[in-house]
């Protein structure tokens, strides 16, 4: 059977006619819209609890519900379980950029280190040291990460996106992948938790500053696809 494509259709880059989407697991939603006002911030999923250290600043109606983080006050949010180990994986976040982030290599999110595997399933932030570039990727007795040379503008809403295939690390903003790498080294969990707007180490010092709204986790890549399609169904909340 055939697809016939008409004047006026366009069809963007990554978009596969024809082709069927590798399926992905949700494991991990959190949307400050649903917010109860008080208490942890409870994942939809598997009901985790992320404790919100320090009391950043909840709105339910800046960003239609959202959490400010500010690095002057130690502000982030932890979980103390995990959601296992992913060979492939998507971590999305819709987030709020300020532009005070710490030195170093504060994350968006990220896994608790140190841990028994010695590994970081997945991470997004800036990476080894890289403050202020935004990058995605995870460790395996080194760094696997997008290249350093992507930076967030301040004062602007984002959806952020980085996925990995077990080929290739890709980082995406507002709906197109703006980075990539390859990497086969194969990714682990270490089982000790879920940090948010904070680095891996239990006692590091380095935070992210800026909104947080949503972030969504899955068990394998949702490609372009299914970035482009959370961006369009989302943009509108965000006036973007």
């Amino acid at each position: 059977m055939a697809i016939n494509i008409e004047s006026g259709v366009t069809v963007e880059q990554g978009i596969k006619v024809g082709a069927h989407a590798v399926a992905t697991s949700l494991v991990l939603s959190l949307d400050a819209a649903t917010y109860s006002g008080s208490g942890p911030w409870i994942d939809s999923v598997g009901s985790m609890n992320f404790t919100l250290y320090n009391s950043p600043t909840y709105s339910n109606s800046i960003g239609g519900g959202s959490f400010l983080f500010t690095p002057s006050s130690s502000q982030y949010a932890e979980s103390s379980s995990g959601v296992g180990s992913l060979g492939h994986w998507s971590v999305e976040v819709w987030h709020y950029y300020t532009d005070n982030n710490s030195p170093g290599s504060p994350c968006i999110v990220t896994e608790q280190w140190p841990n028994p595997a010695n590994e970081l399933n997945f991470s997004l932030g800036s990476l080894n040291d890289n403050s202020p570039n935004l990058q995605s990727g995870f460790f395996n007795n080194g760094w696997n990460i997008t290249p350093n040379n992507y930076a967030l503008s301040a004062g602007n809403w984002y959806q952020i996106v980085g996925t990995y295939d077990g080929m290739t690390i890709k980082l995406y903003v507002n709906g197109s992948m703006v980075t990539s790498t390859f990497a086969t080294a194969p990714t682990l969990s270490g089982n000790l938790g879920i940090k948010l707007m904070k680095r891996w180490d239990s006692n590091a010092t380095q935070y992210w500053g800026g909104r947080l709204a949503i972030v969504k986790i899955w068990d394998g890549d949702i490609n372009f696809e299914g970035v482009r399609a959370s961006w369009l169904a989302n943009k509108a909340r965000f006036g973007l």
